[in-house]
């Protein structure tokens, strides 16, 4: 499956959380209904314009539309906590963390 298929399924997964129709999303980001079909089964690619809007419409982050692996509850929680250390953390520590975080790699 190529990029323009999983973004397209992406949007048709997060429309469908919404519970709104492809004519409901189209007219809420001034495009029209057949756009939506075709973006959704990959024949279409959005403008970067166009994904923001559309992110903005099913509340989510841009970046989400473009997250194609599952992220299990597990690994969200393991994130969080990370975020939350990061956080409480002055900007020399932080660096620090960042610097062992990227020598991982």
């Amino acid at each position: 499956m190529n990029t323009k298929e999983l973004l397209g399924l992406k949007i048709k997964e997060y429309r469908k959380q919404k519970k709104l129709t492809q004519e409901q999303l189209s007219e809420m980001i001034g495009l029209d209904s057949g756009y939506i079909s075709k973006l959704e089964v990959g024949q279409n690619f959005p403008t970067l314009g166009t994904l923001e809007k559309i992110a903005k419409v099913l509340e989510v982050e841009l970046a989400e539309l473009f997250r194609f692996t599952k992220i299990t509850e597990e690994e969200k929680d393991f994130r969080s906590e990370i975020i939350k250390i990061y956080d409480k953390l002055n900007k020399e520590k932080q660096y620090t963390l960042y610097r062992v975080a990227k020598d991982l790699l």
